[in-house]
């Protein structure tokens, strides 16, 4: 993509008012990774999904942490926060990298707060690094978000590892799979196992108003986007109406 597309692009966004632009990075980016040559490619698509992102004046960069390939937790995240550190020497500072977390298991990297907070706090506060939630990952990851006293339990770790100014997008997605079983379904809102209650309870949690929420609700016919993006206002709404 070269840059007059690009700016093209960028006109269209700003005359339909599309702002911020959340720009998702390729599923396959793994800077943990422990093939060589998997490794490298990660490095220089990253590189390029933030030129891209800056181009088209993009607000943020979501990227999954990835996986440690089985050299184990403690070196995948070591070799995660090294590169890193590197990459964001010359990433572009009108662009906020945040990080989203999983639904773990496995050789996954990220699932857990306390594990996205120990990324976070190895970089200054001014380096643009954040974070992206996932209802349906930190379901997965076994995180309750059906219950006030899960909801609650949940929001403390957050702000004790990461910081709730430091989310800046929210994922909202229900999901068909059981807590805590590291598989990543996603369902329409209020139709898997978090419902609606599960989300009235996250948006009362007092989330800053510049917080963007995205849908990514599965293509199941027609309507279903328009349902979707009821609900979630309706949620957000009894949020500020509280």
């Amino acid at each position: 993509m070269d840059l007059d597309e690009l700016y093209e692009r960028r006109e269209i966004l700003a005359e339909f008012g599309i702002y911020p632009l959340v720009v998702h990075t390729a599923y396959l980016i793994n800077l943990a990774a422990s093939r060589e040559e998997f490794y490298h490619n990660s490095r220089r698509l990253l590189r390029e999904t933030g030129e891209r992102a800056y181009h088209l004046g993009a607000s943020y960069v979501v990227m999954h942490v990835g996986s440690h390939g089985g050299r184990g937790f403690k070196q995948g995240m070591e070799l995660f926060i090294s590169t890193l550190e590197e990459e964001m020497r010359d990433w572009p500072r009108e662009v906020e990298l945040l990080l989203e977390n999983t639904a773990g298991g496995g050789t996954s990297l990220g699932g857990t707060f306390i594990s996205l907070g120990n990324i976070l706090k190895a970089f200054g506060k001014d380096v643009p690094l954040g974070m992206c939630l996932d209802t349906a990952h930190a379901w997965a990851a076994g995180y309750d978000l059906a219950s006030p006293e899960g909801v609650n339990r949940m929001i403390r770790e957050l702000e004790e590892y990461v910081g709730r100014a430091r989310v800046k997008v929210l994922h909202i997605n229900d999901t068909s799979s059981p807590r805590g079983s590291h598989r990543d379904r996603h369902s329409h809102l209020g139709e898997g196992l978090i419902g609606e209650e599960g989300f009235r309870l996250f948006f009362d949690c007092g989330w800053p108003g510049t917080v963007s929420a995205i849908l990514e609700t599965p293509e199941m016919g027609t309507g279903w986007d328009a349902v979707n993006l009821e609900r979630l206002q309706s949620f957000a709404e009894g949020r500020r109406a509280g």
